[in-house]
């Protein structure tokens, strides 16, 4: 990475509908807690520092990675998605770089992504880098909205979207990276006037385009790594996913060990 980058990953939520007392970002994947699979690939990334931002069960999250090397921060209201990056102000101000955001609930985000969506914004020095993905039938993700000339105008979250938005086929993941300056000033203008009463960081996206910043997207066609682990069903998938993951890494050096120890033919 040409530029120092920050990473300011959100782990403050609850989780309700994982049907346990377990933080949200604590339930395990493949024997791991969910985050620290998302700690890694920010990492692996090249990420300098790293912010985590707590909230339910703070005291738990925080007690699970006494050596993961990173800060924490504490979200006491669960006001949005907006709102939890306010809470590394103190990580950001001064800061003249990349931040990378993430959600702490998404195991399956690779580095290699993470790094695609750095590498654009140091190549575009655009203020900001959304990933996204195109679907034939989105679910409720933020949709991509665009002027006719392909520029990114804003997102729109799909309970605030019109029939006409959510027609839209390229949807919102959840990962992004910010020219830290940008983001700052862009958090300080967000509002709560939606559907959810809740300050979106989605919105920093529409309020960088206004102000004629470049805003720029990166479409991963990897549906795996949009996933975000919402209930105990999607956690079994993702289970599953890391599992196939795993086989498709050893399968190579298997093969190959095979053929190193078969026997020469006549």
């Amino acid at each position: 990475m040409s530029r120092a980058t920050r990473a300011v990953v959100l782990a403050a939520g609850e989780g309700r509908r994982m049907g346990s007392d377990l933080p949200k970002v604590l339930h395990p994947v493949d024997g791991r807690a969910m985050v620290e699979y998302c700690i890694d690939a920010a990492r692996e990334a090249g990420v300098d520092e790293i912010v985590l931002v707590v909230g339910h069960g703070r005291e738990q999250v925080m007690d699970a990675l006494p050596d993961s090397g990173v800060q924490f921060v504490e979200q006491t209201e669960q006001l949005g998605t907006g709102h939890a990056v306010v809470q590394a102000r103190t990580f950001l101000d001064g800061y003249a770089g990349n931040v990378v955001v993430l959600y702490g609930d998404m195991p399956m985000l690779t580095a290699a992504t993470i790094r695609s969506v750095v590498d654009h914004r140091d190549a575009t020095d655009a203020a900001a880098v959304a990933l996204t993905i195109e679907l034939e039938n989105p679910p409720d993700f933020g949709r991509i909205v665009r002027h006719d000339d392909g520029r990114v105008a804003r997102i729109v979250e799909a309970r605030d979207a019109t029939p006409e938005e959510l027609a839209v086929r390229e949807v919102n993941v959840g990962a992004y990276c910010f020219d830290a300056v940008a983001l700052v000033g862009a958090l300080d203008r967000l509002g709560c006037d939606n559907a959810q009463g809740e300050y979106y960081l989605t919105d920093v996206i529409g309020i960088l385009a206004a102000d004629g910043h470049r805003v720029e997207t990166v479409v991963t066609a990897n549906m795996e790594e949009a996933l975000g682990i919402n209930d105990p069903e999607h956690l079994d998938f993702a289970e599953k996913l890391r599992h196939i993951r795993y086989a498709e890494r050893m399968y190579p050096r298997v093969d190959a060990l095979a053929r190193e120890r078969r026997p020469p033919t006549a």
